[in-house]
């Protein structure tokens, strides 16, 4: 029986498997792109590009704990001028789709960002970075707020002649409406959950563990947090979820699938094991084989059988 691996994305694309690289994985190194195994894997995120450069926060900037990683990283890159400049010799070198993940202080910077973006040639999508505690020019959160969410998709999918995904945090992924504004303001898929806030303190030094005072966590900790999650917002908009948190095996992958995920995207175990990409797909592959399944989605609607 010949399983096909291929995820459909719908504006996006078809991707050869159902494995994305998470933003942040491998930042922006040139010499990690030889670790990416294009056979196995379907797309690859960047390190989130902001409109100027960032120094990002003080160190130490990650911690392991059970199960889990917290960072504080601090979106720590070159600027939107920098990564479109290099982008040919770098990222646009790769054989594998190539969705750009971004984040502003600002809707306005949000659309500027993704209309500057229009000067590099084949990326697959552009990913909004929408977790962080961003403000807008009345000083207040969108982050937190779906009509915001919504605003933010919305002027970008005026300038950008790419298609939008748009990140969801844990706390906009509890509440339907900001994937649903998402939806309806142009996003052509959705990527949830990203990480965890999270904090650690140094009982010996009186203070935070991290240079900065809490992270984001991440890792199999999460992973129940986020099937839920995705089971969830699946049943809420048409739009294809591409579902990360704490994923560390084909097992992972494939619940994550039965919840209702288009596409898995893996970063914290994907450090920890760069070789995971393959062994997910095998993994996969077998599983259908076993239960007579010849396409990925069917995996999801065999679930929704046997469970409605």
């Amino acid at each position: 029986m010949k399983c096909d691996l291929r995820a459909d994305l719908g504006r996006i694309g078809i991707l050869r498997t159902p494995v994305i690289i998470s933003s942040g994985t491998f930042g922006l190194s040139k010499p990690y792109f030889d670790l990416l195994e294009s056979e196995y894997v379907g797309a690859v995120v960047t390190k989130t590009i902001t409109l100027n450069p960032k120094t990002g926060n003080a160190q130490p900037r990650i911690l392991e704990g059970p199960s889990s990683m917290i960072n504080s990283i601090g979106l720590e890159n070159p600027g939107v001028l920098s990564f479109i400049k290099d982008y040919r010799n770098g990222y646009g070198k790769l054989e594998i789709p190539v969705i750009v993940s971004i984040s502003g202080n600002s809707v306005s910077e949000f659309a500027e960002i993704a209309d500057r973006l229009n000067d590099i040639d084949g990326a697959a999508a552009i990913e909004l970075n929408l977790s962080c505690p961003n403000v807008d020019s009345e000083g207040l959160s969108f982050g937190s707020s779906a009509e915001r969410i919504g605003n933010v998709i919305s002027e970008c999918s005026k300038t950008s002649k790419y298609p939008l995904i748009a990140k969801l945090s844990p706390f906009q992924s509890i509440d339907a409406s900001f994937a649903r504004s998402a939806e309806m303001a142009g996003a052509s898929a959705i990527s949830l959950i990203n990480t965890v806030p999270s904090m650690k303190i140094d009982i010996n030094r009186f203070r935070s563990a991290l240079g900065a005072l809490s992270g984001g966590m991440s890792g199999p900790a999460i992973k129940p947090i986020a099937i839920k999650m995705i089971y969830e917002i699946s049943r809420e908009v048409t739009v294809p979820l591409i579902g990360m948190g704490g994923i560390s095996s084909g097992e992972d992958a494939v619940e994550f699938i039965m919840a209702g995920a288009g596409a898995i995207s893996i970063g914290t175990m994907n450090m920890v094991n760069p070789g995971l990409p393959k062994s997910i797909v095998e993994f996969i592959e077998t599983f259908m084989r076993i239960h007579s399944l010849s396409r990925i989605h069917e995996i999801t609607q065999r679930f929704i059988q046997r469970n409605s």
